[in-house]
Formats: structure tokens, C-alpha cells, sequence
């Protein structure tokens, strides 16, 4: 199975959540400075790729685990990505989360901010501030999906 969290820009909201699903941040407490900054500097320089898969890593079942940027387009992409792998026979199923509903307003300022040279010191700020802010939500957003994850494992046994 594949796990997508799927934001407006896969590398804020989206790629937080997979890091936290994969275990490369700890949900219960923030992660160091460096790890933050590289969490921005990878904003500032891939941020306005949509489309592309992000691969993050494996979590404690082996799923892969995705990023993506879809804009507005979660539900068109969602369905787009499903069909394709039935029309090609693909036995791999598909998981897509909206992290966009979960990150807020923020990533998209920053986003066109930086897409039209504003300060990048400013657009950093703002980002530790929405980062810090959101950090927790995201964490807790991230455990109910495992929890859904889980579940719906143990139905697939239990059949």
C-alpha cells in the first residue's frame, strides 16, 4: 500500500505529515532547529512543483509513504492516480490523504511570497511561526490516519 498526503504544496503541510507518519519527526515534541530549516529550505526550492511524488519513507508496516502538491485538485488527483492503476492492472493500493484541509492559509502565502522574491528572511519567520503553530494538529491528524490505517487492516483480516 501507498500512503499519498496530498496539500496545496507537497512540501509544507504534505511532507509534514509524512514525516511524521514515517517516524523522521517525533509527534510528541518538535523537531531540532536544523531539521526545521531544512524543512524550509526544501519549501523554498521544490515548493511550487505540483504533481511530483515525494517519497518520504516506510512507516512500521512497510507502507510507502508520498507527498504530493495538488493545488485545489485533491479529489481530481485522488481519482486520476486510482484509475490509472486499475486501467494498467496495478495491485497496489492507493491511500490519499488531504493535508490541505489540516495546514491552514499559511503555506500559501509563504508559497507566493517566496515565488515572487519577497524576503526570505521574512517568508522564513513566517514559516517557524506556522510550523510551531501547526506542528501539533498535524501530529494528531497524522495518528488518527494510522488509527484508520489500522483499522481497516484489521477488517481486510478479519474477512
Amino acid at each position: 500500500m501507498k500512503v499519498i498526503y496530498c496539500g496545496y504544496r507537497g512540501t509544507y503541510g504534505a511532507y509534514l505529515m509524512a514525516a511524521l507518519h514515517t517516524g523522521l519527526y517525533k509527534g510528541d515534541r518538535l523537531p531540532n532547529g536544523k531539521l526545521i530549516k531544512g524543512h524550509f529550505e526544501m519549501c523554498r526550492l521544490y515548493g511550487e512543483q505540483y504533481g511530483n511524488l515525494i517519497y518520504v519513507g516506510v512507516d512500521e508496516e512497510l507502507r510507502e509513504i508520498y507527498a504530493l502538491g495538488c493545488k485545489r485538485f485533491f479529489s481530481v488527483i485522488q481519482k486520476a492516480q486510482t484509475n490509472v492503476n486499475r486501467i494498467f492492472g496495478l495491485d497496489e493500493e492507493l491511500y490519499h490523504i488531504d493535508a490541505g484541509r489540516v495546514e491552514g492559509f499559511l503555506p500559501r502565502v509563504i508559497g507566493f511570497l517566496l515565488a515572487h522574491d519577497v524576503n526570505a528572511r521574512f517568508c522564513e519567520k513566517l514559516f517557524y511561526y506556522w510550523f510551531g503553530h501547526k506542528y501539533r494538529c498535524l501530529a494528531k491528524a497524522v495518528d488518527g490516519e494510522k488509527q484508520r490505517l489500522k483499522e481497516a487492516r484489521q477488517k481486510n483480516k478479519e474477512r
